[in-house]
């Protein structure tokens, strides 16, 4: 009785060992995670405060506006870190729920979007300068709006 007791034993040991494997590495995947999302969130912040520091000709309510958001997003984060550090596993749970509840609205689909007025071909036209400054001059007092309205306007004439 006491060689099948054994070896009942050994197999519950290597299966909790491997449950507690299993639990180390989950544990470490998501402690992984929010160290790189609050590094991501760090950086962000850093990247943010350059970009005001060395902005010199924004307007005080600009910058006032810029700082009080950079402030909000320090206090998110710091505020998110000690949640983080509390509960790690709820945290990482509480993120990847509430990246999934992201709209799936926009982006690209079949039909959608401006209509092609035809086949695409790109061309290089070589004219006067003199030609191109006339056509400059249409373009700018708003009697077409491109190039590409320029040549549609000539080829219709025919």
């Amino acid at each position: 009785m006491e060689v099948n007791s054994r070896e009942e034993l050994i197999k519950q040991l290597k299966a909790t060992q491997m449950e507690v494997e299993r639990l180390l590495f989950r544990i470490k995947q998501i402690s992984t995670q929010g160290r790189d999302y609050f590094v991501e969130a760090g950086d962000q912040l850093a990247d943010k405060l350059f970009d005001l520091r060395t902005n010199k000709d924004v307007k005080i309510n600009s910058l006032r506006s810029k700082s009080t958001d950079l402030i909000n997003k320090k206090d998110k984060f710091f505020k998110d870190y000690a949640v983080f550090c509390a509960d790690p596993i709820g945290f990482t749970k509480r993120r990847e729920a509430d990246a999934a509840k992201v709209e799936k609205r926009g982006g690209a689909r079949k039909g959608a979007g401006r209509k092609s007025l035809g086949a695409k071909k790109s061309v290089t036209i070589t004219l006067p300068q003199e030609r191109w400054d006339a056509i400059d001059d249409l373009i700018k007092n708003g009697k077409i709006k491109s190039y590409p309205d320029y040549f549609r306007y000539l080829d219709s004439k025919d």
